[in-house]
């Protein structure tokens, strides 16, 4: 982590944006240069019109083995012709100088048919790559154009016509795009919808004391991604992260033995303060590392796993339990499954085999998104009221290690801030905080039976809808 960019990664998000697939046939013709022996015999015969072989072999350097080797398989594809021992152009050889341009450099045209499948997003209507993509509810749904379901035939017909060499190099990244050109399209044929994700980093940006999504492929700088970025900016605004509960600072106290974030509280605006609390440093023997974003980010789970290395598994592991916060902002990612499934890999390389993952919520939580993570987790949970602050996050995986995490608020969203826990006292007390996960005061949202069922219709829903992962 560095400040001098005064942006810090503090989590990530997966927009999910409605596409079209449309089968484009064409015909493409591509540049290729010539051996340089027969470049240089061409070229010569270009500027002489004619030349003996002998003259030519001398002006060479080669054998006389070696010069009726180059000029035979030349002659065999028509590229020169022999007037007794005189070599000179045919005309298939002059037709390689006629697209040549300034350089007088002869190329070879290849001409090829191609059948793509081009995807149109629904929002900027531009060109995206294929993605396997399946509908996904942790995903923030960016909204689609009116009438954009609708897109004609003729629309992609232009769009290819006039985006042909963005498609060839960002589409299909053909290594040398511009070598490749569109010759003709003989049909579209409009298909079927699915969906494209759009991965996004969100930064806290410590000059305006403000969360956004930033994208990678900003780069780029096409028109229609900056419509895209900007759709999916107005669709991040909608969503909320927890509110700041009260209690939630002595919470995480009690659990991580650090109370240097107290004067972070005080100071939200400040961006001093929140300098301070990114440096922090882990205390030497307290069994607690400080760290920085969401738990699942690749940095924080790399850390996690480091412990297992030096752990002592005493104890089988038959589950993981993890506490989100409130609010509609937690877990947008694909992160959170990729994040279990190291920890799980983790674990089964040191013979803790079929472990569970539970997930557990404060009461608090919008009803849209207790289930955006059921094909995740093997177990969703309801806490009773005000069993957990409702912006303490924790991932415990029992007598290794444990991260408890506070969301502090920042306008409408949150920055994930804590540490890793590896202090067996500490996490004593924490597994025993959520061991309520197998009491009856516990509202149960879905078990492994059902997760099962639903993965399973939903699949087979998601090939009926034709999503981009059919294509």
């Amino acid at each position: 982590m560095t400040l001098e960019s005064h942006r810090i990664e503090i989590d990530s998000v997966d927009f999910q944006i409605s596409c079209r697939r449309f089968t484009v046939r064409a015909t493409v013709t591509r540049d290729r240069q010539l051996p340089v022996v027969d470049e240089f015999v061409l070229r010569l015969l270009a500027i002489l019109d004619r030349i003996s072989v002998t003259r030519m072999r001398y002006w060479f350097g080669f054998s006389a083995a070696e010069m009726e080797t180059a000029l035979l398989d030349m002659g065999r594809r028509s590229l020169i012709e022999f007037d007794g021992n005189e070599a000179m152009l045919a005309p298939a050889g002059r037709d390689l100088f006629k697209s040549c341009g300034v350089d007088g450099v002869p190329h070879i045209v290849e001409v090829a048919p191609i059948v793509a499948d081009v995807w149109f997003d629904l929002v900027s209507r531009t060109m995206v790559p294929r993605s396997r993509s399946r509908s996904s509810e942790y995903m923030v749904k960016v909204t689609e154009q009116p009438d954009a379901r609708d897109i004609p035939e003729a629309f992609a017909r232009r769009a290819f016509e006039d985006n042909f060499r963005d498609y060839a190099r960002r589409i299909r990244r053909i290594p040398d795009p511009d070598a490749i050109n569109l010759y003709s399209i003989s049909g579209v044929e409009g298909g079927a919808f699915g969906y494209q994700s759009l991965q996004a980093k969100l930064v806290l940006d410590l000059d305006r004391i403000g969360v956004r999504p930033t994208f990678s492929e900003a780069a780029d700088s096409a028109s229609g991604f900056q419509k895209l970025a900007v759709a999916a900016n107005d669709a991040w605004q909608v969503v909320t992260g927890p509110d700041l509960a009260s209690g939630a600072m002595a919470e995480f106290e009690r659990m991580t033995g650090d109370a240097r974030l107290f004067p972070l509280l005080q100071r939200i605006d400040e961006r001093s303060a929140w300098v301070e609390a990114f440096r922090l440093a882990e205390v030497s023997g307290s069994g607690y590392r400080p760290c920085v974003g969401a738990t699942y980010l690749k940095g924080n789970i790399e850390r996690l796993l480091l412990k297992f290395a030096e752990a002592r598994f005493e104890q089988p592991i038959t589950e993981v339990i993890w506490a989100r916060p409130s609010g509609s902002t937690w877990g947008r990612t694909t992160r959170v499954a990729e994040a279990l499934a190291e920890v799980r890999d983790a674990l089964r390389n040191n013979n803790q085999a079929d472990v569970k993952a539970v997930i557990a919520m404060p009461r608090s939580t919008i009803r849209s998104a207790r289930l955006s993570h059921k094909r995740i987790f093997d177990r969703g949970v309801l806490l009773p009221q005000g069993h957990l602050p409702s912006n303490i996050e924790i991932f415990l995986i029992p007598g290794i290690a444990a991260f408890v995490i506070i969301h502090v608020p920042v306008q409408q969203h949150s920055v994930p801030i804590g540490g890793l826990i590896t202090e067996p006292k500490r996490l004593s007390r924490i597994a025993d905080r959520l061991r309520i996960v197998h009491e009856k005061e516990v509202e149960e949202l879905w078990s492994r039976e059902v997760v099962d069922r639903d993965v399973t219709g939903a699949a087979s829903g998601d090939t009926a809808s034709g999503g981009i992962s059919a294509g």
